[in-house]
């Protein structure tokens, strides 16, 4: 798996970027029923919850992407977390630039810092499956959705 990039565009979301994240939801959900009131409340804890992370990408003008990652904690079975990329978003423009790795490879950084060792799943559209494979993953197209495949990091030996 080739992650390591240089000038990673991503960072920490911060309180100030909601408003963009909420163009970025309705941008990469068109038919997002969630008013600005209820995605600031819903957003704010997101970013205030240690169980969270969620990361932004500057653009010239606007953001240009997130990734909204969370950990699940522990079993009752095992001695490692389970997380998941709940969402991966790259504005159309910001495509092939470097801002979705970028924005993975801050994610993963994440999951790998967290106190207890993880599995990170995540499943990905049809259109977004060569980018994954592109960053050395397989897809697992045995599921419930097996149009959109799923990818597992595993981070309990790392």
């Amino acid at each position: 798996m080739r992650m390591t990039i240089s000038n990673n565009p991503a960072r920490p979301a911060t309180e100030a970027d909601i408003d963009c994240l909420y163009e970025l939801t309705t941008m990469f959900t068109p038919g997002l029923q969630t008013c600005i009131e209820e995605f600031e409340t819903r957003c704010r804890g997101l970013l205030n919850d240690p169980r969270w992370f969620v990361a932004v990408a500057d653009g010239p003008n606007a953001l240009s992407g997130y990734v909204a990652v969370q950990d699940f904690g522990l079993g009752l079975r095992g001695s490692f977390c389970v997380g998941r990329i709940h969402d991966l978003f790259v504005t159309p423009t910001a495509r092939r630039s470097g801002t979705g790795r970028g924005l993975v490879e801050s994610a993963f950084a994440w999951a790998k810092d967290r106190p207890i060792p993880m599995i990170l799943d995540w499943q990905a559209t049809p259109e977004s499956v060569l980018f994954y494979e592109s960053l050395g993953f397989e897809a697992d197209y045995v599921g419930d959705f097996p149009k959109c495949p799923g990818f597992t990091l595993d981070l309990r030996q790392n």
